[in-house]
């Protein structure tokens, strides 16, 4: 049986890691079936990785693909980026899906989040791509209900007089994404309204910026995983890096993975830790 994990799915990924840098379309890549468990044709996730039994492995990875013809990161639309989310967010199409592969979703009701970013520049002679496998934890330094409710409370306050508690009123608004969701349907109007959430990444979380994360290489792909307690500079070969990354969760976990799916592709990693100037240390694997 295939193991299914974000480190089993990016060790895959290496293997046709020359499809990144080629004029086509994210979504067309051919991703590993027998890893995924359930594909939205519409709306959050792209892919839902399939369950292991493994203590070591849980799978079960939310993914979303984010493609764009420059070095920026694409808005998140309709969803605010998390480094977790429920499954009973879902659709019903991707539950049905997901029930069908043999998924019990109650075992594990809350997945981690990944982001699989692609920026493609135009320039001559060739493309210069950059391509990142990267947790949620990268863009939700303030968990996502605070972001609504914060901004929420800033729409109010330039709605009303100055002598009125702006932080007072917006409480007592229930600022969920899925009120904005909601289809509001107007007496009188032969139109309904629905409110959509546009999320951009800010300058300082733009990992695909030269100037901001020098370390994200062109015509390269990365892997970036949070990881606590990291304090390591520089940037090393795979068997030669530093006890202090190499005992880390992340890098134990891809080299099992690695050793799973081709024990070769070590051999054209370079590990370094990321510095996320908001969130901490981001274990980081580039080839």
């Amino acid at each position: 049986m295939t193991t299914s994990s974000i480190y089993h799915f990016f060790a895959r990924l290496m293997q046709r890691r020359g499809y990144f840098v080629e004029n086509n379309m994210l979504e067309n890549f051919e991703f590993p079936d027998e890893m995924i468990a359930a594909r939205s044709g519409s709306g959050f996730p792209d892919f839902v990785l399939k369950t292991n039994p493994d203590e070591m492995f849980s799978g079960g990875e939310f993914l979303e693909l984010k493609d764009a013809k420059s070095h920026t990161i694409t808005p998140f639309n309709s969803t605010l980026p998390s480094a977790r989310k429920n499954v009973a967010m879902l659709d019903q199409n991707v539950r049905g899906q997901m029930i069908e592969a043999g998924e019990d979703l109650e075992a594990m009701p809350e997945r981690e989040v990944y982001y699989l970013i692609r920026g493609v520049k135009r320039a001559q002679p060739s493309p210069l791509a950059k391509t990142l496998l990267v947790s949620g934890a990268f863009f939700e330094t303030v968990p996502s209900e605070q972001v609504l409710s914060d901004a929420f409370e800033q729409v109010t306050k330039a709605s009303i007089p100055e002598h009125m508690d702006a932080k007072e009123i917006a409480g007592y608004y229930d600022v969920q994404q899925k009120n904005f969701a909601a289809t509001r349907q107007i007496e009188g109007s032969s139109i309904s309204v629905r409110f959509r959430v546009m999320v951009q990444v800010d300058a300082g979380a733009n990992l695909m910026s030269s100037q901001k994360y020098p370390m994200i290489g062109t015509n390269t792909l990365t892997l970036l995983l949070h990881e606590n307690g990291l304090r390591q500079q520089g940037t090393f070969d795979w068997d030669d890096a530093p006890a202090t990354i190499r005992e880390c969760g992340a890098y134990v976990r891809l080299n099992i993975a690695l050793e799973d799916v081709e024990h070769d592709l070590k051999r054209l990693l370079r590990v370094s830790v990321l510095h996320h100037p908001k969130n901490g240390p981001f274990f980081m694997a580039q080839v």
